[in-house]
């Protein structure tokens, strides 16, 4: 269907989803800061699947995922 769209012979689709997206972003800050923090702070709204991701890739890199309202955190 994307071939026949884009009029392309071939087609790739994204194996990013959103969780993955959200995992490499901290990897990302995290890096920008020369590893020189150590937690981060997510949303108490985001979806399960999301943080159980996130947990998982941050403990490989160290760091600790704080979840709360941000309307109530003092950051």
């Amino acid at each position: 269907m994307i071939c026949s769209l884009t009029g392309l012979e071939v087609s790739n689709a994204s194996l990013l989803d959103e969780a993955s997206a959200a995992a490499d972003t901290i990897f990302l800050s995290i890096s920008h800061h020369s590893n020189d923090r150590n937690k981060f702070f997510v949303s108490d709204k985001i979806f399960p699947t999301t943080l159980a991701t996130l947990k998982t890739r941050a403990a490989a890199l160290g760091v600790e995922i704080v979840v709360g309202d941000p309307e109530k955190f003092n950051f």
